[in-house]
């Protein structure tokens, strides 16, 4: 018997639609789907050869238990392993107190395991220790749209890449990233219909595409962008309606961005002032201007700043909630959207709510059936914070569901440490090993993305359905339903007494209802089984709208966008002669993550073959090294071994290693004021020969 399922691909926010045929209970075929308004039938390497990821070696298909991880894993019936959670659970609140348990959630999951494991710690354990990958991810762009408009999210859509006409894609290499995007940003500009300006301090794929790539050095993006404000302020490339009218805050801004000429912010980038004056001239003075920005701006201890930096330059020219504008923030998986709609961080609510409001307290509770005491005001511990509280001895518990943290976190050596104190490690994952499993005394199997029914949110807030292609192996089960049956185990079943992943969905709208920038009410599996839905969507009639703030008024107390005065802070991992390096890490067309999906395909295995540390020819020159050398690359936190590949698209005085093999090992774990999202983008390094001659 031969069907085809409609789903969608866990890799990259795009959210790509796919087509997978099954015959037989296997998976035969995989295509894009060509209705899917978020790709029409494109898909990158890792989404057409998804069907090699199903059933690999190392797939856990059933739970494993061990009193301690230097002993051997016992295979369980599942629950078996769920009750020894709940038994361990229960020992270490009595002895320790909630705090003393802690969750660390994946953007990979459904929106409906999202909100299960969120409501479980904070609505029924009682512990706000809720942090998930998305604290490495969009952590930055998630406070800087709080505070400029408001609310969380882009206001923008796909669409408008047909409808703008100049591209500011800052720290985003988008042609390996996302390349479905990309594609469609090439074919607008192809036309002779736009301008594509990239600035990155490597020449990627994506800046060689572009008209005009600006490479400063790195760090240095908020001197950048406030000089090409300076240009068009002083040009008159403002729109002083939109300012006078719709934002607050602009004055201040104006008289720090006045000390920030082109002369000035070339001393600190690096970049020719005629270029930040092209830039400026070519955003200004265009009908229409999309922004795009993901990791490069995120990752770094001014990554609010440079958010809040981006969205100025919108606002000063009113180029936002109108088609082919509008600052866009692109997301680095799946379902992080999701997760950020769900409140999956140390201090959020399901519907964009808080913890610190006692209004979003009691109406959250009212919903999960609780006491609003249950819900306690103090945010948890944001992701670095938590595996220092774990090396500590504060956090003796910790549930990993669908991450990888010991390969992706920075400094993880310090990481390492961590999860060898620790009381209780429960992993749940598809895979093991994994970096992070051995550590693990439960292992619980998951099904995967192409085994579960549920929904994904990507970067355009559109909704879209997952539906199963085949069955999860063994005693895998879906991550909402591990985390419901361990819920019942706790007591709690008549709040967690979900039949189905739908029932999770539904209730999950209930917290979107009257929060305008957020309804989902309008939205239920019936109307997904037929086409994703953007939010807003406030009815059963509504076609969700694709852009937001139209009528320009934003998600704030007076309706006012904000500008915000930044000014330039160097990154926090200091340049010096023992490390005189910058390092910048990044990701690879072919390889996702740490690998524990795409390294059981060929195919990308032989295009993204393994590790290398990239440096100018001129450094590895002065180093007395060659390409292919054998190497060391070592910052304040330790080193890694990898192979050196000389590669004139990195600039002088920097380094680029992909971090799928290992490079987290050395990165900075320093993080944002605001958003705690760590600098894993800027490292203080030095490159040597390994005598050794072994590579990692």
């Amino acid at each position: 018997m031969e069907t085809t399922v409609k789903t969608i691909c866990p890799y990259c926010g795009v959210g790509c639609g796919l087509a997978v045929k099954v015959r037989d209970g296997r998976i035969v075929q995989v295509k894009g789907d060509d209705d899917h308004p978020a790709n029409f039938g494109s898909l990158c390497t890792k989404g057409a050869t998804i069907d090699q990821i199903v059933r690999t070696p190392n797939r856990l298909a059933f739970a494993h238990v061990r009193d301690a991880h230097t002993r051997e894993f016992k295979r369980v019936d599942l629950d078996s392993a769920l009750t020894h959670c709940a038994e361990e659970f229960e020992r270490i609140i009595c002895e320790h107190g909630p705090a003393a348990t802690a969750f660390y959630l994946s953007g990979q999951l459904t929106t409906e395991a999202q909100y299960v494991f969120n409501k479980l710690a904070k609505g029924a354990l009682g512990t706000n220790n809720v942090d998930s990958n998305s604290r490495l991810c969009m952590a930055s762009a998630v406070s800087a749209y709080q505070m400029a408009l408001g609310a969380d999210a882009p206001p923008t859509c796909y669409d408008d890449i047909e409808a703008s006409d100049c591209f500011l894609i800052l720290g985003a290499n988008m042609a390996e990233c996302h390349p479905v995007l990309w594609q469609r940003i090439k074919r607008r500009a192809g036309r002779g219909r736009a301008k594509i300006i990239v600035v990155d301090p490597r020449r990627t794929p994506t800046a060689e595409g572009a008209h005009l790539h600006l490479a400063p050095r790195p760090g240095t993006d908020v001197a950048l962008l406030n000089a090409i404000l300076h240009v068009m302020i002083a040009q008159g490339w403002i729109n002083e309606r939109f300012i006078r009218d719709h934002t607050a805050g602009y004055e201040q801004l104006r008289e720090l961005v006045e000390a920030w000429s082109p002369f000035r912010a070339s001393k600190v980038t690096g970049i020719e002032e005629r270029l930040i004056h092209r830039a400026a001239f070519w955003f200004g003075m265009s009908a229409e201007a999309l922004s795009f920005w993901a990791m490069g701006a995120n990752q770094s201890t001014q990554g609010v700043g440079k958010n809040l930096a981006i969205i100025n330059l919108h606002l000063a020219t009113g180029k936002i909630g109108r088609p082919g504008s509008g600052p866009f923030s692109l997301t680095g998986q799946p379902n992080a959207m999701g997760g950020r709609a769900v409140g999956y961080i140390n201090g959020g609510l399901p519907g964009h709510r808080t913890l610190t409001n006692a209004r979003h307290r009691e109406q959250v509770a009212r919903i999960w059936g609780v006491p609003s005491s249950r819900i306690r005001p103090t945010p948890g511990l944001d992701a670095v914070r938590l595996f220092e509280a774990i090396e500590l001895g504060d956090v003796r518990a910790l549930w990993v569901v669908g991450c990888n943290p010991l390969a992706t976190m920075p400094n993880s050596h310090q990481v390492r440490r961590a999860l060898e104190k620790l009381e209780l490690l429960i992993v749940q994952d598809c895979y093991h090993p994994t970096e992070t499993s051995p550590f693990a005394h439960v292992l619980l199997p998951a099904a995967m993305n192409l085994e579960v029914e549920g929904t994904m949110i990507n970067s355009e807030r559109r909704v879209s359905l997952l539906q199963p292609c085949v069955p999860p192996p063994g005693d895998a089960r879906p991550d909402w339903e591990l985390g419901t049956r361990f819920a019942a185990l706790m007591g709690f079943e008549e709040s967690f007494s979900y039949n189905s992943a739908q029932d999770v969905f539904e209730e999950f709208k209930l917290c979107t209802n009257g929060v305008f920038e957020l309804e989902m009410c309008g939205i239920n599996y019936r109307r997904l089984k037929h086409h994703p839905l953007q939010w807003p969507c406030p009815t059963s009639h509504s076609p969700g709208i694709a852009r937001r703030y139209r009528r320009k008024i934003f998600a704030t107390s007076d309706g006012r966008a904000r500008f915000h005065a930044v000014n330039f802070e160097p990154p926090a991992d200091a340049i010096t002669p023992e490390y005189p390096l910058a390092l910048i890490t990044g990701r690879l067309a072919h390889q996702w993550h740490s690998r524990t999906k795409t390294a059981h395909v060929a195919k990308l295995n032989k295009l993204n073959p393994g590790p290398f540390v990239a440096a100018h020819p001129g450094d590895a020159t002065r180093l007395g090294l060659a390409d292919g050398a054998p190497v060391r690359l070592v910052s304040r936190r330790g080193f890694v071994r990898t192979t050196l590949k000389v590669d004139d698209a990195v600039a002088a005085g920097t380094l680029f290693m992909p971090f799928h093999w290992g490079v987290n090992a050395i990165t900075n774990p320093e993080a944002d004021r605001v958003s705690r999202e760590p600098e894993l983008k800027f490292t203080a390094a030095r490159l040597e020969a390994d005598a050794a001659g072994s590579h990692s």
